[in-house]
């Protein structure tokens, strides 16, 4: 039988003692941080978004940062996602993708004429495949370069995010030595090496294994998730 899991998106101040200590245990067993450290970054972002298993334990979670920028005079909804991590046993739900499905529709209620777009930063090439094989356009990309325009907002929303440890050259975050996935967490064997979008990833963020984060960005237009939509109801 199949596992209904529920999505709950929350103000992060919210959680209680015990989802902490919740969403703690589960993020220990891929990621290599002090608890002190990734609480603090946690709930520095306003919202977070729980999958839980319906009546029962953590699934997995997603912290938020959903606000407007003003570009060119034109105002631009970011959903930015950082945090994420799920239990193995719930991998492959689009469960990032039906979170930003509904902040989406939040937003777009407020500002329907406002473009949106999905902003996030990796060390996974697991998370890096989410845009890969769900989306019609994202940036970085093997198969073609971004605009300049789409090149100079990346810029501007990373810059503003992570200040000196940004390189716009090579579009990586450098690392805090403070995180890191564990060595059984999302290793790129052969195997997974015979995909060339991880390629593409391991040759953009050759620090990944060391913390270093590839910046990704992606507009979220009925195009480009109309492919993803299918595939998440499907699921």
């Amino acid at each position: 039988m199949s596992v209904t899991l529920d999505i709950s998106i929350r103000p992060s101040a919210s959680l209680s003692p015990g989802e902490l200590e919740e969403i703690w245990t589960l993020t220990s067993r891929y990621v290599d941080t002090p608890r002190s450290h990734y609480e603090t970054k946690l709930l520095a972002l306003p919202e977070i978004g729980l999958w839980r298993v319906r009546g029962g334990e953590l699934a997995g979670l997603v912290s938020l940062d959903v606000h407007t920028v003003l570009w060119r005079g034109r105002t631009r909804i970011v959903i930015f996602t950082s945090s994420v991590v799920a239990d193995e046993r719930f991998r492959g739900r689009s469960l990032v993708l039906k979170t930003g499905l509904r902040l989406l529709l939040r937003e777009k209620l407020r500002r329907p004429f406002a473009k949106a777009y999905w902003f996030f930063d990796t060390f996974s090439y697991k998370s890096y495949l989410i845009p890969a094989r769900n989306l019609r356009e994202f940036w970085p990309r093997r198969d073609r370069f971004a605009s300049a325009d789409t090149t100079a907002f990346l810029d501007a929303l990373a810059t503003q995010r992570y200040g000196g440890d940004w390189n716009r050259e090579t579009g990586v975050v450098r690392r805090s030595g403070y995180k890191q996935l564990l060595p059984d967490t999302a290793p790129i064997d052969e195997q997974a090496r015979s995909d060339p979008d991880v390629r593409f990833f391991e040759a953009s963020n050759p620090g990944h294994r060391d913390g270093d984060m590839l910046v990704c960005l992606a507009p979220l237009t009925v195009r480009n998730l109309f492919g993803a939509i299918k595939r998440a109801r499907s699921r």
